[in-house]
């Protein structure tokens, strides 16, 4: 196990071990298992950064006025200064909504705006991205620069390409849908969930929501109407800011502690559910039993007087209950036989699959026994070529027997050095297999001779193995076929149940000849049973409050809550590291701006944000509206650092400030903001991209003169 990520069967064990006594691990790992790794986050840096090349969109304007408006953008810091409703914002959402599909532009604005286009460049790889908004919202992102596409467009050969083509889209919701998956596979992001309700205080429905690509592109766009709050201001939400935060550094368990949140929040709501319908139940139940207890009172009384008023006493009840008796004794014997036997069908059926698997093995160990029979054969073949063969190769021919002349010693050699043979001359071209050979084969044999023995060794003993099982199943069957012929006949019990209803058949008969009084009798008799066992009913229901169910999903959700327990402290650990360096950025570059009373900065458990102000610990919301916009700065850039200094975390480098600032600050804190943004200028024009647009000419000097778009008085930016 590495240092940034979890060893799950050593997690799920972990977790078992706490509840061993009501659950296996198995039903563990079905609770806690998920779609994806444990391991899916990382906060290492993927070395990707966004940015802009070039703007353009054109379209003509209430006026008349037509709108050209092309833009070459710049790594480090580019600005625009206008004063305020001259269009700054315009632009900043136009980028926005190329870049996400998410079309916040103001709509009589949005009505003036024909065509956008925007190049940028992730990595190594530059993109165009077209939209058409003359009628429904369509276009393309397509893999090449600006001057490409215009030369494609020139010559009619756009509708052309293939492969140069991301994707295409024929409507505002394709085109946000298909951006958000083409940024999730560039920056490795993906779908954080989080549950609402969606009744009153008291419901416990739920709708469960994600975190899209617009959600996320907030750390990237800091809008004006949001210097307020770290995030944005709806990020109460489902603590919205605090998964953008998790899914920005990247850091590790976040898929399985979202995950494993949401599926809590969903047994939680089960729970609630059904607590509410018991509840509803049990006041209903309570109303119900002082209903029947009443009645059952006057039933009582009604009896008793019927009694004393009348000699005739047509009394069945003891019949009746004789027959109650012999029918819940008939009725435990039909299910106790029932039982049984599908005890003993069960045992069959385990028999069927055992002896199929026996007939196999007895098969393949019949296989095997040919094989090596086969095999031995082929080994007395070679122990007979090799025993004929030395025969041969050891005699020794000294006279030809045709000619009789002798074979001289320098023929003999001739034939074992160049294979010309002694006795006709001819060069011989058989090779002899040599005697090695023979042996490599042999023991090759040998080998799979020993190998398929091996074979038989495992064959027999699993054979063993499942006799032994069907000695004890073929036990079993026996143990439960002799329950299940000792189980007593009911035909003695359904004679005397016939007896009784001729017996109570025959007072009916009786009680006919005295209808008023017997008659109203049997009423209240019939009555007085239905609401004593309606009583007795609702008294189990009373002592079987906790359902089943509910027992289940309330150990389920103590089982999450330990999971998720043991997983933030794991996270603590592994975030120490990503979390410390982030936290000495913050702080330097906090002091940088001007605070110099907050001394320390700390990510809390619950990646909240703690600044040491003056000795005292505050949180975000306690800061003045200056300090917010200075330490909301100062967080930004930090992720950004994180990543070019120390190589963590999935910022793509690329911000959008509009608006830092306003008039009424101090000119001491202005400079300190103005000098800021030189020294991020200064130090990194390289490595990110930041846009920034401000009514302020204070800010005309943090950058270059080819970033800096300047605008006079009262004019507009496009």
């Amino acid at each position: 196990m590495s240092g940034t990520e979890i060893n799950y069967r050593e997690f799920i064990k972990y977790v078992h071990q706490k509840f061993a006594d009501d659950i296996s691990s198995e039903e563990v790992e079905d609770l806690l298992h998920l779609e994806e790794s444990y391991n899916k986050d990382s906060p290492a840096s993927l070395g990707k950064s966004l940015s802009l090349n070039r703007l353009i969109f054109s379209g003509t304007k209430l006026s008349g006025d037509l709108i050209n408006f092309d833009e070459i953008l710049h790594k480090g810091i580019n600005i625009w200064i206008a004063d305020n409703h001259k269009g700054k914002s315009t632009i900043f959402k136009i980028i926005k909504f190329a870049l996400t599909g998410n079309d916040s532009i103001k709509k009589d604005i949005k009505l003036w705006i024909d065509e956008i286009l925007l190049e940028f460049t992730i990595g190594r790889i530059t993109y165009t991205c077209h939209i058409d908004r003359t009628g429904r919202d369509k276009g393309a992102l397509y893999s090449f620069n600006i001057d490409q596409y215009n030369f494609f467009k020139g010559n009619q050969k756009l509708d052309t390409l293939q492969k140069d083509v991301e994707f295409v889209f024929n409507s505002r919701q394709d085109f946000e849908d298909k951006l958000q998956k083409f940024f999730f596979e560039q920056f490795s992001f993906y779908n954080l969930k989080y549950t609402q309700k969606t009744g009153g205080k008291d419901s416990f429905d739920l709708t469960t929501s994600s975190l899209s690509w617009s959600t996320y592109f907030k750390s990237i766009y800091l809008e004006s109407s949001n210097y307020e709050y770290l995030f944005f201001d709806t990020e109460k939400f489902g603590a919205q800011g605090k998964k953008i935060f998790e899914m920005i550094l990247g850091l590790p368990l976040t898929y399985p502690i979202n995950m494993l949140n949401v599926q809590r929040d969903r047994v939680s709501e089960k729970i609630g559910q059904i607590k509410l319908v018991d509840k509803s139940k049990t006041d209903t139940t309570k109303s119900t039993k002082e209903k029947l207890d009443k009645r059952y009172q006057e039933v009582l009384k009604e009896l008793e007087l019927i009694n004393k008023n009348t000699e005739i006493n047509f009394n069945e009840r003891p019949l009746i209950e004789e027959y109650t008796k012999i029918q819940d004794k008939v009725n435990q014997i039909r299910i106790n036989q029932r039982t049984v036997t599908d005890s003993y069908q069960a045992e069959k059926a385990k028999l069927i699959p055992l002896e199929e698997e026996i007939r196999n093995l007895e098969s393949d160990k019949r296989k095997i026994d040919a094989e090596i029979i086969k095999l031995k054969k082929q080994e007395l073949n070679l122990e007979l070529y090799k025993q004929s063969q030395s025969f041969f190769s050891n005699l020794d021919i000294k006279t030809c027997p045709h000619c009789e002349l002798q074979v001289s010693d320098a023929k003999k050699e001739n034939e074992r050095d160049h294979h010309i043979c002694s006795l006709c001359g001819e060069e011989s071209t058989e090779q002899k297999v040599e005697e090695s050979e023979i042996l490599q084969k042999a023991n090759q044999i040998k080998d799979e001779i020993n190998g398929h023995n091996d074979k038989l060794k495992k064959i027999n003993t699993t054979i063993n193995d499942a006799e032994l099982v069907v000695k004890k199943v073929k036990k079993s069957i026996q143990d439960h076929y002799g329950k299940m012929i000792a189980i007593p006949s009911i035909d003695s019990d359904n004679k005397r149940l016939k007896e009784i209803e001729n017996e109570i058949a025959l007072i009916n008969k009786e009680r006919e000849k005295h209808k008023n009084p017997i008659e109203k009798k049997d009423q209240l008799i019939k009555e007085e049973a239905v609401l004593n066992f309606q009583l007795e009913e609702i008294k189990k229901m009373e002592l079987n409050v906790v359902s089943e169910e509910l027992v289940t999903l309330n150990l389920k959700k103590t089982i999450l809550d330990y999971a998720l327990s043991a997983l933030e402290k794991k996270r603590i650990i592994l975030n120490k590291d990503i979390l410390g360096k982030l936290e000495q950025l913050i702080l330097n570059e906090i002091n940088a701006f001007g605070l110099k009373s907050i001394t320390q900065i700390e990510i809390n458990d619950r990646y909240e944000l703690i600044f040491t102000q003056n000795d005292v610990p505050i949180s975000f919301n306690d800061l003045t509206e200056g300090e917010k916009l200075r330490v909301k700065l100062a967080f930004y850039l930090s992720l950004i650092q994180l990543d070019i200094e120390h190589s963590l975390g999935r910022h793509p480098r690329f911000l959008i400030f509009d608006s830092p600032g306003s008039e009424e600050m101090v000119p001491k804190h202005l400079q300190g903001l103005s000098d800021i943004f030189k020294n991020i200028n200064d130090r990194f024009k390289d490595q990110l991209q930041i846009f920034v647009g401000s009514a302020l000419r204070e800010f005309s000097q943090i950058t270059d003169k080819d970033r800096t778009f300047i605008k006079n008085e009262d004019e507009f930016v496009f």
